[in-house]
This record gives structure tokens, sequence and C-alpha cells, in this order.
């Protein structure tokens, strides 16, 4: 049996343990806490410069790049005519790149995507899946052509209204190429057209 003097050494060795545990506990508290103050502005506030619009932005325009890489490579394969082939190729290229710039844009904002695609965009891939030959090209590029005159719709909306400056400017970059795509769509469209 222990001494009332030991049971109180004991106690008192407890109580130094306790009272080390809490001021090594508030110190590590205070550590973390002055790294969170400290951390650098630039840092921490781009994740909050989009406001709703800009986010809904990112994430419709997102999905629908993702779709466009995804009917053109259907496209690369299927179109019976070379420039319509070659035009799907293009897209293939460019559209992975710029989806690739939205996505580092977006990580950057915080803005989490989604790598599903949307049901929309899959019924008309679906759609473009059944046809084959002249019917397949001249569906391929009404699609195309529909989609980037939405798309240059959008962009140029958020050219005019986007809130923050690494999306705008991305935006304003991105409008010549689509423009180029939609043109060289309409023009392989009006051959078809010709060629009937």
């Amino acid at each position: 049996m222990k001494t009332s003097q030991a049971k109180s050494k004991d106690i008192n060795t407890h109580k130094h343990m306790k009272t080390k545990i809490i001021h090594t506990l508030s110190a590590s508290s205070l550590a973390v806490l002055a790294a969170m103050l400290l951390v650098p502005q630039g840092m921490a506030s781009d994740k909050d410069t989009l406001n709703a619009a800009d986010v809904k932005f990112v994430k419709q325009e997102a999905a629908a790049g993702m779709a466009e890489v995804k009917i053109a490579q259907l496209a690369v394969t299927k179109a019976k005519r070379s420039d319509v082939r070659e035009l799907a190729g293009t897209l293939v290229t460019d559209h992975t790149a710029v989806n690739g710039e939205l996505t580092a844009l977006a990580e950057k904002k915080g803005v989490e995507l989604s790598t599903v695609i949307a049901p929309a965009h899959a019924a008309t891939y679906q759609d473009l899946e059944k046809q084959s030959g002249a019917k397949f090209d001249k569906d391929f590029l009404a699609v195309i052509i529909s989609d980037h005159k939405k798309c240059i719709s959008n962009f140029e909306e958020a050219s005019k209204e986007a809130k923050d400056a690494d999306l705008k400017s991305w935006v304003d970059k991105t409008i010549p190429a689509l423009k180029s795509h939609l043109d060289k769509a309409e023009a392989l469209s009006a051959k078809t057209v010709t060629q009937r």
C-alpha cells in the first residue's frame, strides 16, 4: 500500500503531466493557427474568386467540352469524308487541350468537375453511333454547328459577365478557336448540301 505521501506525489506528478500535455497541445494549436494565418492571401483567395454564375459556366462548358471530344473521336473513325474526319481530328486535339486548361483553372479555383458525360450529350453520341456514311457526316456536322453556336454564345456572355479575371482571360483566349471550328463545320456542311 502506498503511503499518503506517495499518493500525494503520484497526484502531483499526474497533475504536472496533465498540465504539460495541455501546454503542448495549446502550443501545437497555436502553431497550426499561426501557419493558417500566415498563408499568403493569393493562395487562399484563388478558391474564392468565382461567383455562382462563373461556377455554373465552368461546370457547363467542361461537360460540353468533354462531350465534344467524345463525339469528335467517334467521327474520326466513322466519318465517310476525309475532310470531315480531318475536322474531327482537329476538334479532338483542340478541345482536349482546352479541356485540360479549363480543368486546371477549375482545380485552382476549387470547382469540382464531373467526369460523367451529361445525359443529353450521351444521347447525342448514341444517336450518331447508329449512323453511317453520308448520313453520319451530315448529322455530325449539324451537331458540331449547333454545339459551337451555343458554346460561342455562352463564352461571349461569360466574357462580358465573368467576375474572375483568370476565367475571363481564358474565355477570351478560347473564343477565336471556337469560331474557327464553327466556320469550318459550316463550310463542310454547305459542301455536303452542294454535293447532293
